[in-house]
């Protein structure tokens, strides 16, 4: 259709259109990715920031990981110590059973058959408690590491910058010093009383009475209580480790929220006001164009008009 435009007008008209249809697309794109940087709307700088933010979340995440393994680490020791407690309590009962005089030689024996099982038990369970190929409760084999490293952030050094003063790695050296098989904890073997004796003779009293005398009597009525506190000492190392562990990822949980906030309000968008901002860029659009076919139809009567005067 032939129209005769105001130049001025129509070119004002179409670039609030465009400007329009722009911040409605924009607002679509916002909304539609949930992030503040568009193809419109790119922000290089504050997408940087948003950036090297993300790039510190994630590596708190790992270290968070770390933190992890690291307390399933220690907790595997500690579970298998707390059987080893158990079994060093029954092997204690069945000892101050078994010394006195008021059961027999045979029932003696009985006893020290299942004194003997839990024996075997504790070093099995030492001997093979391990994680990722570490022996945890065994610091005479030959696989335990010199030393743990328990990564809880990115490396930070001192001024000297040495390596082992790395403030965010966690160093145990002390793994070699953690044994808790019947050797290392000081509970004898009833294994040559047992293959000794018969069923019927059983066991006598006096062939068992020094298996329950400690090293260091002055300090341990019997020699389960020493391996008792051997236990309770290195319970405690592992313990204290876990309890640093996690005031460490109580810190880095913080410190993660923080930022990931940060980063929220710089990259992510505000939906409520995005919603505002796309309403009126259609509320925009709609009146651009309804002034655009205003104006056409304004020049349609006008030609129309020039043609009835011939």
């Amino acid at each position: 259709m032939s129209t005769i435009n105001n130049k001025t007008i129509t070119a004002r008209l179409n670039r609030h259109l465009k400007k329009a249809q722009r911040d409605q697309a924009d607002s679509l794109s916002k909304l539609s990715s949930g992030s503040n940087f568009t193809a419109e709307d790119p922000r290089p700088s504050e997408r940087a920031l948003a950036e090297k933010m993300e790039y510190k979340i994630r590596s708190l995440s790992t270290a968070k990981q770390n933190i992890n393994d690291a307390v399933s680490l220690l907790q595997t020791a500690e579970s298998s110590m707390a059987e080893i407690n158990n079994l060093v309590t029954r092997m204690k009962e069945i000892n101050v059973s078994a010394a006195t005089t008021t059961i027999s030689d045979q029932e003696r024996r009985y006893l020290f058959i299942e004194y003997e099982a839990l024996h075997d038990e504790v070093n099995r369970i030492a001997q093979t408690t391990e994680f990722n190929g570490i022996p945890l409760l065994n610091g005479s084999s030959d696989l335990v590491p010199d030393e743990l490293v328990f990564r809880v952030g990115d490396p930070m050094f001192d001024e000297e910058g040495n390596i082992d003063d790395d403030l965010n790695a966690i160093r145990f050296s002390g793994l070699k010093a953690i044994n808790a098989t019947t050797a290392a904890l000081g509970i004898t073997s009833a294994r040559e009383i047992l293959a000794d004796s018969s069923e019927k003779e059983g066991i006598e009293l006096s062939e068992i009475e020094d298996m329950i005398i400690p090293e260091d009597d002055d300090n341990f009525a019997t020699v389960y209580d020493q391996a008792i506190n051997n236990l309770s000492t290195q319970r405690a190392i592992f313990g204290a480790l876990q309890t640093r562990l996690n005031y460490s990822m109580s810190f880095i949980d913080i410190f993660q929220e923080n930022i990931a906030a940060a980063k929220s309000r710089i990259a992510d968008t505000d939906y409520a006001d995005e919603v505002a901002k796309l309403t009126a860029a259609k509320i925009t659009t709609s009146a651009a164009t309804s002034m655009l076919a205003q104006n056409n139809i304004s020049s349609d009567l006008t030609y129309q008009l020039i043609q009835s005067l011939y």
